[in-house]
């Protein structure tokens, strides 16, 4: 699948991207995330590129985590690659870092924590203008997209046409003067390939040149060796040359190579084996070998799917559960806790908090199988701004949730964006 619009974000940043994908959907228009839009068993790497290429906008959700990201930095290359117009969206009031703040110093960014309607509003109109210049038959006129919109695209089509046409000409000019010199070279050294080739007749037939000098003496320098040729027998510097001191050498410091390579071909070639399983067991076995993998957050989630859509039943845990949510401080938004009950049966849970369709609802569902592995997918409303950092109440979130119970209790943590502990007690 490709789209028009391509959403850059942090893995941690899972949750904003999402709202920020939705927002821009609800007003008519496609994006492509990578959280939905990349099909199990797909190879991430390749459809990111295939969307990046097929894309004109790049919105790049921004935030302390994508500061630090070196995933997010590959993708603005390969913006600039396929003259993708790159879009700054800045969730967090964060100053960007030194690679960062080279790729935005010609780029307006938009900062969706000081208004968020307004700023998204004012974030959807120059989106459909580039949309709309892409579309038009020739390509559009992009220096007058350009001014119409305040972001700079990541390429400039009239400049690189005039440098293609002069690195063309300059190109044929040292073409033309190549063939000139070589024309001319062979009047200008004629002489030479005489002399050359009396040296090689007489190297090959001495008796055919009496007269000069050079040929008795390249004669008698001839006949010596084969009195040298006894020493032939020390000839054993072959044995030198094939004496395989050198070949120990390379092989030995091949495998000096390799170790730095190995770590992450491992954790690549781990995820591969896990995603093509796509079991509980091969993500839980991939995230026990690589807590901190490339793949970890990808694997939690691929996990918390597979709980959820599992048919099994247990009545093992069913009841009522008084379920805790808190979260730490992150960037502007404060700490907070939050407490519900939920109620388990055969293995389902549910809860909801407040009233639908108001801001600081929630509504959790999960599944728990009988060996106590849980997975939860929550979705709501921000009900305070001093607790989502800076986005406005009402706005829509979600995030996924893994968890492991007992008899009477069970933990878990948060999968996306920010890092919430679950606390579960049988009542």
């Amino acid at each position: 699948m490709s789209a028009p619009i391509f959403i850059s974000y942090s893995s941690k940043d899972r949750g904003i991207a999402e709202t920020i994908c939705r927002a821009l959907e609800a007003r008519g228009h496609t994006c492509w995330i990578s959280c939905r839009d990349v099909y199990p068993g797909q190879n991430f790497q390749e459809a990111i590129v295939q969307a990046l290429r097929s894309a004109q906008v790049m919105l790049l959700v921004f935030t302390s985590n994508a500061n630090n990201s070196d995933e997010i930095k590959k993708e603005l290359v390969l913006a600039g690659r396929h003259r993708v117009t790159v879009v700054p969206i800045r969730v967090e009031d964060v100053v960007p870092n030194d690679a960062f703040a080279y790729e935005f110093a010609t780029r307006q960014w938009i900062d969706l924590f000081k208004d968020w309607e307004q700023e998204i509003e004012r974030l959807v109109a120059p989106i459909g203008q580039i949309l709309q210049t892409a579309k038009s038959p020739d390509g559009g006129d992009v220096e007058a997209a350009k001014t119409a919109i305040p972001f700079r695209l990541a390429g400039n089509a009239q400049p690189s046409r005039r440098l293609v046409i002069a690195s063309a000409l300059v190109a044929v000019l040292v073409v033309i003067g190549g063939g000139v010199v070589l024309y001319l070279r062979p009047f200008s050294h004629a002489p030479a390939p005489g002399p050359s080739l009396p040296q090689q007749t007489a190297a090959a037939t001495p008796a055919a040149t009496p007269s000069p000098s050079p040929p008795p003496v390249a004669s008698p320098a001839k006949p010596e060796p084969p009195a040298p040729s006894p020493p032939a027998a020390p000839a054993a510097p072959p044995p030198q040359a094939a004496t395989p001191p050198p070949a120990p050498e390379p092989s030995s410091a091949a495998p000096a190579r390799t170790p730095p390579a190995a770590t992450p071909s491992s954790d690549e070639a781990a995820w591969q084996t896990a995603a093509a399983a796509n079991t509980i067991a091969a993500f839980n076995d991939y995230l026990k070998a690589f807590s901190a993998g490339a793949y970890a957050e990808e694997a939690q989630l691929k996990m918390a799917e597979l709980i959820l859509a599992s048919p099994i039943k247990s009545k093992t845990y069913d009841g009522r559960w008084l379920t805790t949510i808190s979260c730490p401080a992150f960037g502007r938004a404060q700490a907070y806790t939050t407490e519900f009950s939920a109620e388990v049966r055969d293995g389902t849970y549910h809860a909801h908090v407040g009233s639908a369709g108001e801001p600081g609802s929630l509504v959790v569902d999960g599944k728990i199988v009988s060996d106590g592995a849980a997975a939860f997918f929550a979705k709501g409303l921000i009900g305070s701004t001093a607790l989502s950092g800076g986005t406005p109440a009402g706005v829509p979130y979600s995030f996924h949730a893994t968890a492991q119970f007992e008899r009477t209790g069970g933990t878990g943590r948060r999968i996306e964006f920010r890092p919430c502990g679950l606390t579960f007690v049988k009542q």
